[in-house]
């Protein structure tokens, strides 16, 4: 059988070749039809949908680009079950469906020229088997190859093959051939039906695109610097295309990111053992050139649509996967369809992860010609003069444009950026954006929290800041710590029964099969508690859950051997229970001190360990009231876990640190006596909490502290530093001592505790720190100590200037300021903050330019409807 090519008409595109006699029909070609009809049809809906799609409104495009994508991502399944199903169970070439399949592509009269090129990808496996055909089916193959570049060739000769200077581009294409074929496909459908047949694809629309607010752990493309860009290639790898496209970068001296599909890469089973496909070969490779992987879920699904745990083990399950081939953990990811909400954000987040989200849509996924997605992209960069670009590298487009897009975008002054695992790196290579270091490697596999406050006491009275503080300790471990939401299990008044609390301690965190012995599990409760003296003479303390009597609460309550056999069961390598309540009973082994070497974290970290830390002593009451709607003893813990408890400022605060930082302070301040100490089972091992660093940029709707809270600050860091004092006089005094003891002269004592902060970003932590106290002097000059160990840094210039205006040094302010977007043009909040400074000095006209610029590039920023009222203004003046 031979394909046949017909020639082209003088007008229109008329390559509709593959005109033979079929064979007789058989069951096989039976099965084939429907399924490659199926990919045709789909495949014309995805043009139909995306055919002049630029000239739509934002929320359409965005509604069309995720619909699209996904009929997209289901018709490449199918094509990929319809290439191996051309494979016999021994993995050999099944010339028979092979020869169906070919038939089916060249006889059927429904498929026009264009709807054949969806067989691309399966046309490109079988040239790798053509050895293996018999003679006839390996002619009718290449012949059939060589018809489907004839088609793309001619398509392609409709568009501009010269791509100049951009100015050249904003002239109109007229493509007859291909319009005949879209008119043809409309006919058959329209978008308004496919968008209204496929809505519930669609994520809630505060999730996607334009609409989606924008968060700090975010990575956008309209934030790099002029004239930058960043080539970023989603759900492969592919086991041939991933390879070329790093061969072409490879030849421009590029790297870019590869966002993987924890599928393509393997499978993880439940003992953790990785096992990894063939493809994920692709993979070493790319991180060998220097370029990034990243994550990009497991199964590509529309991550809002799940739950926190369906997003855990989408994301969770790839992180496995790519740090059994990087050797360590990764640092970047994509949402699938950029598709994203605070839920997915946590999660990602929790494992150290930043999402990086595009501004150009190459759509290569949607469109059949090389030189139409070249100018799409071109477009789009010229538009906005910066960007991340949107490829996939699991079909051949994104290999005949690649080549294409750098050329022009090199000749047009555009430099490539890349990940280097921390921040963008731009221009020389080498130098980089000043960016926050990485995150302390944790010490454990995951973290857990059961979390339980109880105001509202059905028979005991009722409290006004328990459920606060549960809810305050529940915020701090997801967001300064990277706890996953769903691995923190809160319950609050109604909820916090003892059958509830006993069954998620005793249950779900003790059950092997969840919680890992190299995983950590953080208990807290606040609420009320209560002794009962036995009679033996020793005291026995309870925690009282909601529903218990007020008298006879034995058989209702919680007792702390309870607690004991509780932290015995859990499987965890390290436990601490903070106990936010009235205490007895307990015996606690006292913990020992804290060191400062490397080597004594790595022994702690080894250790197993099982700690309590409680609010007040046997027969104390502990106070309920405090600052911002916390007890005294809980508002203290969220300050020492704020950082101010890394007394040893190694990076990592240690349940030891939190007790010794919070113990002195609570009694001190309150008629109760914190008590910390271990439990049966500990082996001298240390709940640990690695500290992240501030990466806000300040402005006018940065959170302060109140009053009330400001002043018990102020009250626990001279604490601080008197008891402080006082070990530094009874060190020198027993120092003293021995020295007449052995006839020996004293030496002078260099006080402890927490030293300085030194390094730039533990600085500017204790810069915010001061700053949130309102004490813009002291936090002035650490920020500005900071940007003196970093001048490059933005973060560092923006917070120095931000705390010149507030002291109402405007002039200072400016200068700072003008230095944070020398440093990072594309910093968006900095041009509020310059705006508003250069008002302050009069210069309306700079304020009016400042503030236009970050509308340029944040016009549906948190701050955009503030800016466009001064804007207003100032116009009108």
């Amino acid at each position: 059988m031979k394909l046949v090519r017909v020639c082209l008409a003088a007008v229109a595109l008329v390559v509709s070749g593959w005109a033979m006699q079929a064979p007789a029909a058989n069951p096989a070609a039976t099965e084939l039809a429907p399924q490659m009809d199926q990919i045709v049809a789909t495949f014309r809906q995805v043009v139909v949908l995306t055919d002049g799609e630029a000239a739509l409104d934002q929320i359409n495009r965005d509604r069309v680009a995720i619909i699209g994508e996904s009929l997209f991502v289901q018709n490449q399944k199918r094509i990929t079950e319809l290439t191996a199903s051309l494979v016999d169970p021994a993995g050999k070439p099944d010339s028979g469906r092979i020869g169906d399949f070919l038939t089916r592509v060249e006889t059927n009269a429904d498929y026009r020229d264009a709807d054949k090129l969806v067989f691309r990808d399966v046309f490109d496996e079988l040239e790798d088997t053509v050895g293996q055909l018999p003679a006839e089916l390996k002619k009718r193959v290449t012949d059939d190859i060589a018809a489907l570049d004839q088609i793309q060739a001619m398509y392609q000769k409709e568009i501009s093959t010269t791509y100049g200077q951009f100015a050249t581009r904003a002239m109109p294409v007229h493509r007859e051939a291909w319009d005949k074929y879209v008119a043809f496909v409309k006919s058959k459908y329209t978008r308004e039906q496919i968008l209204k047949d496929n809505d519930g694809l669609l994520p809630a629309a505060e999730t996607r695109g334009a609409i989606k607010a924008k968060h700090r752990e975010e990575i956008f493309g309209t934030e790099m610097p002029p004239k930058t860009i960043l080539l970023t290639f989603d759900d492969g790898p592919h086991p041939k295309y991933t390879d070329q496209i790093l061969e072409i970068l490879k030849q421009h001296n590029i790297q870019a990111v590869f966002f993987e599909v924890g599928k393509n890469l393997g499978t993880v089973a439940e003992n953790g053992d990785v096992k990894l496909t063939p493809t994920a070969q692709a993979s070493y490779r790319i991180f060998a050139q220097g370029s990034a992987l990243g994550n990009h879920s497991y199964s590509h699904p529309v991550l809002p649509k799940l739950d926190a745990a369906g997003q855990t083990q989408e994301i969770g399950e790839t992180n496995k996967l790519l740090a059994y081939i990087e050797k360590g953990e990764p640092t970047v990811f994509r949402p699938p369809y950029g598709a994203v909400n605070d839920s997915v954000l946590n999660v990602s987040q929790g494992d150290h992860l930043k999402a990086m989200i595009w501004n150009v849509d190459s759509m290569d996924w949607a469109d059949p010609v090389p030189n139409s997605i070249v100018q799409r992209v071109l477009t789009e960069v010229q538009k906005q003069g910066r960007g991340i670009i949107l490829f996939h590298d699991i079909h051949k487009q994104a290999i005949a444009v690649l080549p294409q897009v750098i050329e022009a975008l090199e000749k047009d002054g555009y430099k490539f950026a890349s990940w280097d695992g921390a921040a963008v790196t731009t221009g020389m290579r080498g130098t980089q954006v000043a960016s926050e270091p990485p995150p302390v490697q944790s010490p454990y596999r995951e973290s857990w929290a059961a979390v339980i406050g109880i105001d509202d006491y059905k028979n005991w009275p009722k409290l006004r800041y328990a459920a606060n503080d549960a809810q305050g300790i529940r915020d701090v471990l997801v967001n300064k710590y990277q706890f996953k939401p769903d691995h923190v299990f809160l319950l609050t008044n109604a909820d916090a029964t003892r059958q509830n609390i006993l069954s998620l301690l005793g249950d779900k965190l003790a059950n092997p099969d969840m919680v890992n012995k190299e995983d950590r599990v953080f208990v807290f409760f606040a609420g009320h508690g209560a002794t009962r003296k036995l009679a033996s003479g020793r005291e026995l303390g309870y925690i009282i859950p909601v529903e218990a009597d007020l008298t006879s609460y034995e058989g209702q309550a919680i007792s702390m051997t309870n607690f004991q056999d509780i932290a015995e069961s859990i499987p965890a390598k390290h436990v601490l229970f903070v106990m936010d309540s009235c205490y007895s009973g307990l015996a606690l082994t006292r913990g020992g001190g804290m060191a400062n070497s490397q080597n004594y974290l790595q022994e702690i970290a080894r250790r197993e360990g099982r700690q309590m830390f409680t609010a007040g002593g046997a027969d104390q009451q502990v106070a309920d009231g405090g600052p911002n709607g916390h007890s005294v003893f809980t508002w203290t813990v969220l300050q020492a876990l704020d950082g101010r408890a890394d007394l040893n400022g190694d990076g990592v605060i240690t349940a030891s640190e939190l007790a010794t930082y919070v113990a002195p302070a609570v009694s001190a301040l309150s008629q109760q006596t914190p008590a910390f100490g271990n439990l049966p089972g500990s082996e001298g091992g240390d709940f640990i909490f690695e500290l992240k660093h501030e990466s806000e940029f300040l402005e006018s709707d940065s959170k302060q502290l109140n009053d009330d809270a400001i002043h018990l600050n102020a009250e626990i860091e001279k604490l601080r530093i008197e008891n402080q004092e006082k070990d530094r006089q009874n060190e020198q005094l027993r120092q003293e001592l021995a020295a007449l003891k052995s006839g020996k002269e004293t030496v002078a004592m260099v006080t402890r505790g927490a030293p300085e902060p030194s390094g730039p970003f533990a600085l500017n932590d204790e810069g915010m720190r001061l700053y949130k106290e309102k004490k813009y002097e002291e936090a002035l000059a650490k920020f500005k100590e900071a940007a003196g160990l970093v001048p490059t840094n933005a973060l560092f210039a923006n917070n120095t200037g931000f705390a010149f205006f507030r002291l109402q040094k405007y002039d200072e302010a400016v200068e700072w300021y003008q230095k944070a977007i020398a440093a990072d043009p594309a910093r968006a909040i900095a041009y509020v903050n310059l705006g508003d400074a250069l008002l302050k000095l009069q210069r309306k006209d700079d304020a009016k330019a400042a503030y236009e610029k970050y509308l340029e590039l944040m016009p549906s920023g948190k701050s955009a409807e503030y800016v466009r009222g001064e804007v207003a203004q100032l116009t009108q003046k």
